[in-house]
């Protein structure tokens, strides 16, 4: 299966990702708001819906996939994320889960522009204050 490009809803995760990043337990009462309606991950990125009590529901709404949903409870495989496919999730009463984001590298995502701005700023204004000239004419 190729990770970049996704599939008929896969119930496993492509081979070779990299586990980077993981959000923390959230409750039928603290998961955000943002996973009760659509929304995706980034191109590339995979996730896994781990559920450790209750139940939760997982809907693949996306008009690339045919309505998938399935109920994932802590006796049965994860929810598999696909990149770019819109999905949400529905606690079925008490419920404790995580989510897990998968990529194909252990490299850093690139910086958007004014990130990249603002960390060669502040190397340019490192090297500056390392400086030995700056010593020499006497400035601090």
């Amino acid at each position: 299966m190729d990770i970049n490009t996704p599939s008929d809803s896969p119930n496993e995760l492509p081979e070779g990702l990299v586990l980077y990043r993981q959000t923390d337990i959230f409750t039928e009462s603290s998961v955000p708001a943002g996973l009760l309606r659509d929304h995706c991950t980034k191109a590339g990125v995979w996730g896994l819906i781990q559920v450790a009590e209750g139940r939760l529901r997982y809907h693949v709404t996306d008009q690339r996939r045919t309505g998938a949903v399935s109920i994932l409870a802590p006796d049965c495989a994860p929810g598999v994320v696909e990149p770019t496919i819109l999905h949400c999730v529905e606690p079925l009463g008490p419920v404790r889960f995580l989510v897990q984001f998968y990529r194909d590298s252990p490299e850093p995502i690139p910086l958007c522009r004014h990130e990249e701005m603002a960390r060669r700023e502040n190397e340019h204004r490192a090297a500056v204050a390392a400086s030995p000239d700056r010593l020499a004419d006497g400035q601090s």
